[in-house]
């Protein structure tokens, strides 16, 4: 009997098994990156809740990093109807199509005029689903719901100081009140902006805006009270005022080879190399360049002023101090006979006895007490909703960044520090970023007839009684 013959493959038994294995593998893998169960991301980088104005762009940030992202919808239900805002499809590539787009920003435009929404408050429904075969192919979902208020009408501004006598170079306040709680609102003196502050009265709809009308800006610059709501609606209205127009001094200063070494040691190492190579263009480095570098270490100073008023009365001035130079004063400087530079000083210096013991003016917290370039060693007091006060050319500093500070209170002594020809004290006034008249402060009944009668005059209880 004739044995069957055995049929051979090409395959030996064991490689066939090895590839089956690796097959397997290769699909359990693949199936599982198909069916992975990680949800996509989506971020909304808004506060709660979400305000939408007349047109608004709301941001979003989506990403999975696995299968990709699938599509995107968002939905603002509202007065019982529902909006579709967007509905977007993310594409495939890769093998089979099989690989989605990883991360993607996506800006929802919504126009509630275009799209006839009604103003109210209503959610926003979004979502998101990645290109995984989980939920029958459907993907992986995410949800975000956020409250939406939609508001299109600006905010309303009753100004509530009506008779307001500006000098050019001085200060004014405005007090006024909001139809709604607006996070920016201020007074706009040309192109310049003033925020307000509330919290003085028991009425919450009550601010306070401290602004200032720069000296080099004309009587005629438009002021104006401003208010942007949450929802970015903005509005402005005329502040009544009348601008008493101002004449400086102007004053020639020769400036000599003596005089620049005299002030070079104190300075000397701000002074880039190339900038001093002369005694000439030393001092004009000075003069120059470290000036506007130095207000923009002031301006820094005066960014987060104290949202309560800390100082009462009339500011006080360096006890036995004779003025020396004014506010204000435009200054040509000479040199070898020659007009080289021209500046303003932008505050008063007083000068009494040499290290002379300087008060704080009026009750405030340090916000600033270091070398400031040109003005030596300088002590900047915070009094609160704006108004600053800065002491500079000192010997000493006796005070320190938070320290608060009673009225009269010894910050310091007098000197020579910086651009100083002798000893003396540069007193200066600002308005949050803008130098002031100091001669208004001082003045009782500027304070009076300019700030104080018009803030008792709000038909408001003071906040707490």
């Amino acid at each position: 009997m004739q044995k069957p013959r055995r049929i051979r493959s090409g395959w030996p038994f064991g490689a066939l098994v090895a590839a089956a294995v690796v097959l397997a593998a290769a699909a359990a893998w693949f199936l599982a990156g198909r069916l992975e169960g990680e949800q996509p991301s989506v971020a909304l980088d808004a506060p709660a809740p979400l305000f939408i104005g007349a047109a608004a762009e709301i941001p979003f940030g989506l990403a999975d990093a696995k299968s990709g992202l699938r599509r995107f919808t968002a939905v603002l239900i509202l007065g019982g109807k529902e909006t579709l805002l967007a509905d977007t499809e993310f594409p495939a590539s890769g093998l089979l199509g099989l690989t989605g787009v990883r991360q993607e920003s996506v800006r929802v435009k919504v126009a509630p005029r275009e799209l006839n929404l009604a103003d109210g408050k209503g959610v926003l429904n979004v979502a998101v689903r990645d290109r995984s075969w989980r939920n029958w192919g459907r993907g992986n979902l995410t949800e975000l719901r956020r409250e939406v208020v939609v508001d299109t009408r600006p905010p309303a501004i009753e100004v509530m100081t009506q008779q307001n006598y500006i000098n050019q170079g001085g200060a004014g306040v405005a007090v006024y009140r909001l139809s709604e709680e607006c996070p920016v609102s201020g007074v706009r003196v040309g192109d310049r902006f003033y925020p307000g502050f509330g919290g003085r009265y028991a009425d919450r709809s009550a601010h306070i805006a401290f602004f200032a009308l720069g000296h080099d800006q004309p009587p005629g610059v438009p002021i104006v009270l401003e208010a942007t709501d949450a929802a970015g609606n903005s509005a402005r209205t005329r502040f009544p005022h009348a601008v008493r127009k101002k004449t400086f001094k102007k004053d020639r200063l020769t400036i000599s080879d003596g005089f620049i070494q005299q002030i070079l040691p104190g300075l000397q190492g701000q002074i880039p190399p190339q900038a001093g190579a002369t005694l000439k263009e030393a001092f004009l480095y000075i003069n120059r360049d470290m000036r506007r570098l130095n207000y923009e270490a002031i301006v820094a100073a005066t960014r987060r002023p104290q949202p309560a008023m800390l100082w009462q009365g009339p500011f006080g001035r360096l006890p036995n101090a004779a003025p020396r130079a004014g506010f204000a004063d435009h200054r040509t400087y000479l040199y070898d006979g020659k007009e080289i530079d021209q500046q303003f000083h932008l505050g008063v210096d007083l000068a009494s006895l040499a290290n002379a013991p300087v008060p704080a003016a009026n009750a405030g917290v340090v916000a600033a007490a270091a070398f400031i370039g040109i003005y030596g060693e300088t002590v900047i007091l915070d009094h609160g909703l704006g108004v600053f006060s800065m002491y500079s050319h000192l010997s000493q500093i006796t005070v320190k960044p938070g320290d608060r500070l009673a009225k009269d209170e010894v910050l310091g002594y007098t000197g020579t520090s910086g651009l100083a020809g002798g000893d003396h004290l540069h007193f200066g006034m600002l308005v949050h970023a803008t130098f002031v008249d100091p001669v208004e402060w001082w003045d009782p009944h500027w304070i009076r007839d300019n700030i104080t009668l018009k803030l008792e005059a709000v038909k408001s209880p003071p906040a707490g009684k």
